[in-house]
């Protein structure tokens, strides 16, 4: 067994840098679904084939990372590959992600060195169904520089549903109108500049608000262990010294795929 990964958190977007483009997309679909953060609209291509999603971010940008969830890519037999280009894939055409078929229709992160490019794109194979996608996100990660501290679970479920009982206390029934998602992790011995220059930046821009991003707490030994969560909105975020270094408690929520 390889040694376990970092934790790591991915919320920058580099389809966010500009109106993302489809080569081919369905009636009653947008490709602009993919950057909204929500994992129930949908980009869906019109028919089968070779498609592309592209960004131009008007300069060239950073990137480390792909995520992507609320899709149907494994159902649809997908070939997924992710591509930049310096001349808005005229000439010049890389990959910084092979092509895989995902093993799953749950979220996925894949990573990949760190380019910096002006044009992005993901490419999608199909052949018989018609590819979707709720969230696209493709951008620089945020990398924890310790494990999970104490008894961590990658992800306590907890039950939102409707139950009644007999006046004699028996079950009658009960509707279960979905699974949460509860993470609680704790990070001790963090340097003071890994919580300014790294954590409270992206606090500030996107944990506080709420808005949703990808979790992937080992992404080496249990690579489809990816959750696409919040932080809580009535979460308030400490990070005490202990003595010397610092110490971070994080509460994340979310919905458990089907």
């Amino acid at each position: 067994m390889a040694s376990n990964a970092y934790p790591l958190i991915l919320y920058d977007n580099r389809f966010l840098d500009a109106v993302p483009t489809a080569t081919n997309t369905d009636t009653g679909y947008n490709v602009n679904n993919v950057t909204d953060l929500r994992p129930f609209t949908f980009w869906q291509e019109a028919s089968v084939g070779t498609r592309y999603i592209t960004v131009d971010c008007g300069s060239a940008k950073a990137a480390d990372t792909l995520a992507i969830c609320g899709h149907n890519l494994y159902t649809a037999n997908a070939t997924v590959s992710l591509e930049y280009s310096t001349d808005n894939f005229a000439a010049n055409t890389e990959e910084a992600v092979a092509g895989f078929v995902p093993t799953s229709d749950k979220a996925l992160v894949k990573t990949f060195a760190s380019v910096t490019k002006q044009y992005w794109r993901l490419k999608i194979v199909t052949a018989a169904t018609k590819a979707k996608i709720a969230v696209l996100c493709v951008g620089a990660r945020l990398d924890f520089t310790r494990y999970p501290s104490g008894n961590f679970d990658p992800c306590p479920e907890k039950l939102n549903a409707i139950a009644a009982r007999s006046k004699a206390g028996y079950m009658i029934g009960a509707t279960l109108k979905n699974i949460g998602i509860a993470i609680s992790v704790n990070f001790k011995s963090l340097t003071t500049t890994f919580i300014e220059n790294t954590f409270r930046p992206a606090w500030t821009a996107h944990l506080s608000l709420c808005k949703p991003f990808f979790w992937a707490w080992d992404i080496t030994n249990h690579a489809t262990e990816v959750y696409f969560v919040n932080i809580p909105p009535d979460f308030t975020l400490a990070m005490p010294f202990d003595p010397y270094r610092r110490s971070l408690t994080l509460k994340m929520e979310g919905i458990v795929e089907a």
